[in-house]
């Protein structure tokens, strides 16, 4: 079955990182049994989706659903595999709710990692343990919602210094900075790794910039208008996306 026919059923996903592709049963509880049965009021009987974030996707029948748990017997292994790509968001810091935004749409439309990066300009400077725990169930959030099968990796925040010693070193692939006034993104069959970089509110500063071409990254334009910046790591993380 192709993905597409999966969301087409509006089948629910739930989040479970012990499944296993043989395993011929799954149990839910916690948040996630919280939501299907207190939340959703699903019921025996009704058919869902479980993934666990690492490719598995599996659809599934309620066997049971009572105060604790859930109980599902496993119908068919949907889809287990990796992506294809691996493609990176490196997202400098901006307010809590626009960060947010920015990697639960960005989930949605396929990335694979997500690295926080601290920028000159950036307004927001903390990247502690509970944003990164918040940061991440935003993930699941999204990836549950979207019916992905793979919860990107939340990195440690980096400086800008040393992201731009990591691109050198090649290997993420193609590497675009998000520069409303450079040319606009060209499209081809360049297919593999990428990494979008998409700076804070006030953007990049030239030496920042320079610093990330100087170590092999291509400065692109993805708009002819001004773009929030959560609207911009969107933008580029779909082109880079289907760019194959």
């Amino acid at each position: 079955m192709t993905r597409d026919a999966v969301m087409s059923a509006h089948r629910f996903t739930f989040y479970l990182p012990s499944l296993s592709a043989d395993a011929p049963a799954f149990e839910l509880t916690g948040e996630e049994h919280h939501h299907l049965a207190r939340v959703l009021r699903l019921a025996a009987g009704e058919t869902v989706a479980a993934t666990n974030g690492r490719g598995l996707l599996v659809e599934a029948q309620l066997t049971a659903v009572d105060k604790s748990k859930s109980g599902a017997r496993v119908v068919r292994v949907l889809q287990d595999h990796a992506p294809a790509r691996r493609i990176v968001l490196a997202m400098s810091l901006l307010p809590r709710a626009h960060f947010e935004v920015a990697v639960s749409q960005c989930v949605e439309v396929g990335v694979t990692d997500v690295i926080p990066v601290l920028a000159e300009k950036c307004h927001a400077k903390v990247w502690s343990k509970a944003v990164a725990l918040r940061v991440e169930r935003i993930a699941v959030a999204a990836m549950k919602q979207s019916g992905r099968a793979w919860l990107p990796s939340i990195g440690d925040a980096r400086t800008l210094a040393s992201l731009a010693g990591e691109i050198a070193s090649g290997r993420y692939g193609r590497v675009v900075v998000g520069d409303a006034g450079a040319p606009a993104l060209p499209s081809g069959a360049h297919g593999g790794d990428a990494m979008a970089v998409v700076g804070p509110e006030a953007g990049l500063t030239d030496a920042e910039v320079a610093r990330l071409v100087a170590a092999g990254a291509q400065r692109a334009s993805v708009s002819s208008h001004r773009l929030r910046a959560e609207t911009a790591a969107v933008v580029l993380v779909a082109a880079l996306s289907r760019d194959v």
